[in-house]
């Protein structure tokens, strides 16, 4: 047992972590290579991608790639320029090394680029982990997205605390919000060894969380983002196993949630409403989710706290994008996805209002170039958006997946898990949320979407962990 504990320590510190350096104004964009196990960055208007940063011993520098090359040409192909606005995606450079990392997919491939180094040119062949494409025209794509999925899960499964947390990036509370979302992707990965790792995670949110959490006082208790994902991960848990074990703390977290929504259907982070009342429509939307799940394991919605805090949500509806925004005071917000996307699951899995959904769905996939940006993160963008166009606009989501393709490869790591490959704005949420942990989270939810396995993907079976598809 010793021994195996060793090893796992040891795969789990020798996994590449990008050097990302936050700028919030958005002057540059930090992220990582893939496979290659290097840190690039970009500002606006460039072609060529500066290195920041290179893995020992990672295939990048076994090619001799150095911190301030700036990789010029990928496969005789110069990359369009970067922009850093967040409608235009991962179009540029990123899109190229994506793309091409992606065809090169197979044994005993090599990528080609060139850099620019100090005044030289140099021409480098880089050997690439043997691996398939995730390309949609490609048979091997299903498979590979499950695999990545697989990898995924045993990176969290090994990198998982003794008392049932992930690490976040700074103390507080962050680790419940990220813990909630790990959970949710060790379910979605059906492995039933990792049952364990699932219950330990749920056992770290109830102590940490749910047992503050006094229904007499609202203004005692988690944080409202803390108290939705815990509600969403106890639902999911419970739809996936048919254990109800966790039911009265998965009710807790919902009434909660209900005592803290306003006659105007405003809510906040805590108790109190900021910006002068204005509130926040990302905790309404992620409150209405944890309600929709809920629902499904014998929840008993509160009809006024819903219709309450869904005419907020729609007074959020900006007129210009059919997106919702910060609030109803801020309609006009950029960062669409997370709110919408979560808005979305919400009312399809509670089977209402879908025509709005459907709208809204139609938002997001015209505009799902901003999915990487949402209330100074990334990862509920992706987390969400992706649930909201799988379980609304089924027919686009293919598409949408092949357009997200090079995300999905500079985000690949060779020796297990994803590196936090970020947006091109402020990420600091995802910073005190912790970049290793929630990277994992949310590139495997993008993965897990494509399963129809959790309710927020479109799963509609009950008690299916464990079991094959064939059994269901």
């Amino acid at each position: 047992m010793f021994t195996l504990l060793l090893v796992f320590k040891t795969l789990a510190k020798d996994v590449y972590k990008p050097k990302l350096v936050n700028s919030k104004s958005g002057e540059h964009h930090d992220f990582p290579l893939g496979v290659l196990e290097a840190t690039g960055r970009l500002k606006d208007g460039d072609r060529g991608i500066l290195i920041m940063d290179v893995g020992k011993d990672g295939a990048a520098e076994l090619a001799g790639l150095q911190v301030g090359d700036r990789i010029s040409r990928i496969e005789d192909m110069t990359p369009d320029k970067f922009s850093k606005k967040t409608d235009t995606g991962l179009s540029g450079p990123q899109d190229l090394l994506g793309r091409s990392l992606d065809q090169k997919a197979g044994s005993n491939s090599r990528l080609s680029i060139e850099v620019l180094r100090g005044h030289e040119i140099q021409k480098l062949n880089i050997a690439l982990p043997k691996s398939s494409s995730f390309s949609f025209s490609s048979p091997q794509s299903c498979s590979k997205r499950k695999e990545f999925l697989s990898d995924i899960a045993k990176q969290l499964v090994e990198t998982q605390q003794e008392n049932g947390r992930w690490k976040p990036g700074v103390g507080g509370d962050a680790d419940v919000y990220t813990t909630a979302f790990c959970g949710l992707v060790l379910l979605a990965n059906n492995d039933p060894t990792h049952l364990p790792s699932i219950k330990k995670a749920i056992e770290f949110v109830r102590k940490s969380s749910v047992a503050s959490i006094d229904i007499n006082d609202p203004k005692k208790g988690p944080k409202n983002w803390q108290t939705a994902a815990n509600g969403i991960f106890l639902s999911e848990y419970q739809l996936a196993t048919g254990d109800k074990k966790y039911f009265v703390d998965l009710k807790k977290c919902c009434d909660l949630l209900v005592e803290r929504v306003t006659e105007k259907g405003t809510m906040g982070h805590h108790f109190s409403i900021p910006y002068s009342g204005g509130g926040l429509i990302v905790i309404n939307v992620q409150a209405h989710l944890a309600w929709a799940l809920a629902e499904k394991c014998g929840y008993l919605i509160d009809e006024k706290a819903w219709a309450n805090s869904f005419s907020e949500v729609k007074k959020s509806l900006d007129p210009k994008t059919g997106a919702l925004g910060y609030s109803s005071r801020a309609p006009w917000s950029p960062d669409i996805s997370a709110r919408t996307g979560g808005m979305i699951t919400a009312l399809m899995v509670a089977g209402r209002e879908e025509k709005f959904a459907g709208s809204l769905a139609d938002s997001l996939i015209r505009l799902h170039g901003r999915m990487r940006h949402a209330h100074a993160m990334s990862s509920i963008g992706l987390i969400f958006g992706f649930s909201g166009i799988k379980t609304a606009a089924r027919r686009d989501y293919a598409k949408i997946m092949s357009a997200w393709v090079p995300y999905l490869e500079l985000a690949r790591l060779p020796k297990g898990g994803a590196a936090f490959f970020g947006g091109k704005r402020n990420i600091g949420g995802d910073q005190y949320l912790g970049y290793a942990s929630i990277g994992n989270a949310m590139v495997g939810l993008v993965l897990a979407s494509a399963e129809d396995r959790l309710f927020m993907h479109g799963g509609s079976k009950k008690g299916w962990f464990g079991r094959k598809k064939q059994d269901l």
